[in-house]
């Protein structure tokens, strides 16, 4: 029933076996189910955290509890006290030999070694520290023991510092029959009592006892007292191991009700900050949405902004090119206008020289000197040779001003220079001459009998500077 505690009924203590009962019939804690894997062995499994496990709940708390019994038992052993005990292992310890321990004082056959080849974990006693150091421990003395050593202190606070004399043997049955039921009432408060002692019947009391002797031996006295103190410490015993199974659980619920409030409140400050962190994405969201839409009306203010300056622009343009236009245009017309006037004057002006060439002509025809012809055509060739070159000057340097005056009003001075009009007739015959001609031989005065031709006096010559203007004001047709 209990092997799988490790304890065994016919072997062990009663205290031990009693919890390994305790054990086996514990309650489950709360949130805690027993079911069976896949094998059909025993699966305890925690329904609020989802852990799972082969063994018992409480299975470790009991198995703590059989351990220290049995360390107790082993160190209150016949013969060997606790100070005895803790004093041969650490002689043991320290390498004296001649020194054993029972197993249960040796500990695991892990760490140090000790004398004898032994080897253990070092466990650590809080009651009590190192007395002394290997090196400096003296020479071996004897131990004695005390009476009251390897007794518990939960043994001594039942017995008193002396022993009461004997009592008569009516009251000695008095006193073990309210110990059998004070030891009785406890045991029914222990959730593992066995069903048969409860259903048991209180059995009917004991008949007068026959008379004895008033004082019974000392030692059957102290043998009773000593059964009654090992049947009253059992059941303190067990119900102090009851409490602690109970604080236990009581322990284990309130923790259990701690996590699930910190759960809560876990959950609860979960959940403001999700709806705090809500919040402040929906700040953000709108944040950005007026931004956004106030970027949007800012580049709408700008590109607006910049339409009606192009406009601007555009409408001043125009009004300049319909300005410069109108300008352009009254100039143009103008030149048109003087260019074409002065074009007819100057096919007026070639045309005129061209009837005086043809009538000098005719007159160099009807005359027949020939002396006075060559002196003529000398003197012109002379005129010719002084008067070209000046006039040609003259009229570059007119084609030079029309060019600045075409400059200045805008006009190109490649279609402003005209071509330079033919050289005008250096001789002009006069009225008289003509006269002459028509009428034939009207002056017949000379000897010869011959038609002598009457030609007028040849002008005077111009200086050059006034042949120049003369001839100027021949092209411009200034002069008629």
């Amino acid at each position: 029933m209990c092997a799988y505690l490790g304890v065994s009924a016919s072997n062990d203590d009663p205290y031990v076996v009693e919890v390994a009962r305790l054990a086996i019939s514990a309650p489950l804690p709360p949130h805690w189910v027993e079911g069976e894997d896949e094998d059909g062995n025993p699966l305890f499994t925690n329904r609020q955290t989802g852990q799972s496990q082969p063994s018992h709940p409480l299975d470790a708390y009991f198995l703590e509890l059989i351990k220290r019994r049995k360390r107790e038992l082993a160190v209150h052993s016949d013969g060997v006290g606790i100070r005895s005990s803790l004093a041969a292992k650490r002689l043991y310890e320290i390498g004296v030999p001649g020194i054993e321990l029972p197993p249960e004082l040796k500990g695991p056959q892990t760490g140090k070694a000790g004398g004898g080849g032994a080897m253990w974990e070092e466990e650590v006693d809080g009651e009590e520290e190192d007395a002394a150091a290997a090196q400096n421990f003296g020479p071996l003395l004897t131990i004695e023991e005390a009476e009251d050593e390897g007794r518990d202190e939960d043994e001594d606070h039942h017995k008193t510092a002396k022993q009461p004399p004997p009592l008569p043997q009516q009251q000695q049955q008095q006193q073990k029959e309210a110990q059998r039921q004070q030891q009785h009432l406890l045991l029914e408060d222990f959730d593992g009592f066995d069903e048969e002692e409860e259903e048991k019947e209180t059995p009917p009391p004991p008949a007068p006892p026959a008379p004895a002797p008033a004082v019974a031996p000392a030692a059957t006295v102290q043998d009773e007292k000593d059964e009654d103190d090992v049947d009253m410490a059992e059941a303190e015993r067990r119900r102090k191991a009851q409490w602690e199974l109970d604080e236990w659980a009581r322990r284990q619920e309130e923790e259990e009700q701690q996590q699930q409030q910190r759960a809560a409140e876990a959950e609860r400050q979960q959940q403001q900050q999700q709806q705090l962190q809500a919040e402040r994405e929906k700040e953000r969201m709108e944040a950005m949405k007026k931004e956004k839409e106030r970027a949007e009306r800012e580049e709408r203010e700008r590109e607006e902004e910049a339409a009606r300056q192009r406009q601007q622009r555009l409408r001043a343009a125009e009004a300049e090119g319909e300005k410069d236009d109108a300008d352009l245009g009254v100039d143009a017309e103008a030149e048109r206008r003087r260019l074409k006037e002065q074009e007819e004057k100057e096919k007026a002006a070639a045309k005129k020289a061209a009837e005086r060439q043809a009538l000098l002509d005719a007159l160099r025809e009807a005359d027949g000197d020939l002396g006075a012809d060559e002196e003529e055509e000398e003197e012109e060739e002379e005129e010719e040779e002084v008067v070209l070159p000046t006039l040609a000057k003259g009229i570059s340097g007119v084609a030079v001003l029309r060019q600045a005056a075409s400059m200045d009003s805008g006009i190109s001075a490649t279609a402003q220079l005209l071509p330079p009009p033919p050289p005008p007739p250096l001789v002009e015959p006069s009225a008289a001459a003509a006269a002459a001609e028509d009428s034939g031989g009207e002056n017949d005065d000379d000897s010869d009998g011959d038609d002598d031709v009457t030609l007028a006096p040849h002008p005077p010559k111009l200086p050059p500077t006034a042949a120049v203007e003369r001839e100027e004001r021949l092209v411009l047709g200034k002069e008629e």
